[in-house]
């Protein structure tokens, strides 16, 4: 019962997280969280979904499977990173939402040139108001943190534009 309830309170928090995180203990920034993921790719994750071709991978079975082995945040990380890669060229409306979980959940709140990537990839592909209007809160700390950036500052003002502020 009481790994239930450690559960649900971090899937909570995880959904629940406006920000970015500070935590590199669950960021791939952490040699050891980026080898044990690599490993869940190779082990778990890329042979469900290579059995699964030509169609969909079960998510939900993978991340059951991944959070049995290891717990509830890697498995919402591994799995939330695979979306990510699967469907890029296959579904931007999908990719979209996992690419805002995934920078809000697991991406430092100080990897600027990341966080305007991810926001320069919201703004390329995503017309959701909510998502547009995280990644334009990824692109405004990018641009603040170097107001001389000119990438950082043309991300900021184009997601301004398409957000319509």
């Amino acid at each position: 019962m009481k790994k239930i309830i450690i559960t649900v309170l971090l899937g909570t928090a995880i959904y629940s997280c406006p920000a970015q995180t500070t935590n590199t203990a669950v960021t791939e920034h952490d040699p050891v969280v980026k080898a044990k993921d690599a490993q869940i790719k190779t082990d778990i994750i890329d042979p469900a979904r290579k059995a699964a071709s030509p169609g969909e991978p079960d998510w939900e079975a993978i991340q059951k499977a991944v959070a049995a082995k290891y717990d509830a945040v890697t498995a919402d990380r591994t799995v939330t990173k695979a979306k990510i890669y699967y469907y890029y060229a296959k579904d931007k409306a999908t990719f979209c939402t996992n690419i805002v979980h995934y920078t809000n959940a697991y991406e430092l709140a100080n990897d600027y040139p990341l966080l305007n990537l991810n926001a320069g990839m919201i703004l390329a592909s995503d017309t959701n108001p909510a998502e547009l209007k995280e990644a334009l809160r990824w692109a405004k700390a990018a641009a603040d943190s170097d107001p001389s950036n000119e990438k950082f500052k043309a991300t900021y003002n184009a997601l301004k534009e398409k957000a319509g502020l």
